[in-house]
């Protein structure tokens, strides 16, 4: 993590911009937004927690718009100011520029209290200066009085790598472009899978009257419910304690009715990490399901999920899929690959990844996606099913995997993602029978997923050939 000062008492309110300060460090040094901010902002009171999100967020999701503006107020717009400075600058912007309610006079004043405790001491002025220019100037400037050309003013303007503007314009047009982009810089809403086995979403929702600005159910998945405005952080909902419910996307959720579990069966979630989607597919059917994943840190904070959820039949194995697969001789009826990908479908949740990733991280990936499908096929028993599905819609890490599957694997068929999924979901499946969610569609995270059928018996072959 970044290097900071010591936190000093430093007025008012401050303590939700203190935590922000510090959470933007923390992701900027490799963290997750929302357990920094567990960290930081886990002692404020719950305006001052809800502040500090909307400004970590809104940096996130604002950085290159904020950058961009920034430079045009700096006197040495290219001299390295250093990760503290340079977030203190974007919060006092952020607040300037998109909260209303922040009177301009605290968001300055503020952000210099952050320069005297967090920055260096030539910051204080370089702030101060800074954001009153700003104040002053009203209006921020626009990246088409400058002649960029037309992707790198959207980057700008909807804050987005360039890279991803020009790549989206070639994939879905522009008008669909912009749209995304729009969606992608959207709060979205706090999306809860009910736990069938202790609550109904009829009556959850009374459960959580009050709790949020507005409480729809979800259009696509029969156990989901979104949470628009939330008053307070997941765990001081009503029923969380009690298990009533978990945190999972719509989206995410289908995949599980994509499995469609059936009582009995033996399910493998081979790429599980905390067990979102494993956790769900125990809660459909007394199933036997086993998630596996490498990282044992995830895989102990989905035990502790599931032992809230009253999973305690759902096994947690720690392993490789593809260097040290632990099972031998064994076989599942379905088999789950929810890959590690580029995440570009989760912009909305975690508008860090568009700062993350690169150009050629699709194709890369796409390797791996490879690779861990295979090893997922050689579990599947005769007569079952194959899932893979990733949280993101680049063509490299889904009709570009699955292509090359069935090439190299003719005893597996695609099967139509509608067969499997009750009638609600099916507006999410594309014309080629493949899970296609769009933020900008569907008002979900970005999600795709195919499923397989492994034939029962083994295709014929000439004879002589391997």
């Amino acid at each position: 993590m970044a290097q900071v000062r010591r936190r000093k008492k430093i007025g008012p309110a401050a303590g939700a911009r203190t935590a922000a300060l510090l959470s933007l460090l923390e992701v900027e040094a490799g963290g997750f937004p929302e357990e920094a901010l567990d960290r930081h902002a886990a002692d404020l009171d719950r305006r001052d927690r809800a502040l500090a999100a909307a400004l970590v967020y809104g940096v996130l999701r604002r950085r290159l718009r904020l950058d961009w503006t920034l430079k045009h107020f700096l006197k040495t717009p290219d001299k390295p100011l250093g990760p503290a400075v340079e977030n203190i600058l974007r919060l006092g912007l952020f607040q300037l520029h998109y909260l209303d309610r922040i009177p301009s006079s605290a968001a300055v004043n503020e952000s210099v209290k952050l320069a005297k405790a967090y920055g260096p001491a030539w910051s204080v002025k370089l702030v101060n200066a800074v954001l009153r220019s700003v104040t002053r100037a009203g209006n921020p400037p626009h990246p088409a009085e400058f002649g960029l050309p037309l992707t790198e003013q959207w980057a700008v303007e909807h804050s987005h790598p360039v890279w991803l503007v020009e790549r989206w314009v070639q994939e879905l047009g522009r008008e669909e472009t912009l749209a995304l982009l729009a969606a992608y810089n959207t709060v979205p809403p706090l999306t809860l899978r009910i736990n069938p086995a202790r609550t109904t979403c009829e009556e959850l929702g009374r459960l959580l009257a009050g709790a949020a600005e507005r409480i729809e159910v979800s259009p696509y998945s029969p156990y989901g419910l979104s949470l628009y405005g939330p008053t307070g952080p997941v765990n001081d909902l009503p029923g969380y304690n009690e298990g009533l419910f978990a945190v999972q996307d719509e989206a995410a959720q289908v995949i599980g009715l994509l499995a469609d579990p059936e009582p009995g069966e033996k399910i493998l979630d081979a790429c599980a990490g905390r067990g979102g989607k494993s956790l769900h597919l125990a809660g459909l059917s007394p199933a036997r399901v086993i998630a596996l994943d490498p990282d044992l840190v995830r895989l102990l904070q989905g035990r502790q999920e599931a032992g809230r959820l009253g999973l305690d039949s759902l096994v947690f194995i720690q392993g490789d899929l593809i260097k040290a697969p632990p099972f031998r001789g064994e076989s599942f009826g379905l088999v789950l690959v929810d890959a590690p990908c580029s995440n570009l479908g989760v912009i909305r949740r975690r508008p860090d990844i568009k700062w993350l990733k690169a150009p050629p991280d699709p194709a890369r990936l796409a390797g791996l996606q490879k690779r861990l499908l295979a090893a997922a096929a050689d579990l599947v028993k005769p007569g079952g099913r194959l899932i893979y599905a990733v949280c993101t819609l680049t063509p490299e890490e889904t009709t570009g995997v699955i292509e090359e599957f069935q090439k190299r694997r003719p005893g597996f068929t695609l099967r139509p993602a509608g067969d499997f999924l009750p009638q609600s979901a099916r507006p999410l499946v594309a014309d080629d029978g493949l899970v296609r969610a769009w933020p900008h569609r569907h008002n979900t995270d970005g999600f795709f997923a195919a499923v397989f059928m492994k034939k029962t018996q083994r295709p014929l072959t000439r004879p002589g050939s391997p």
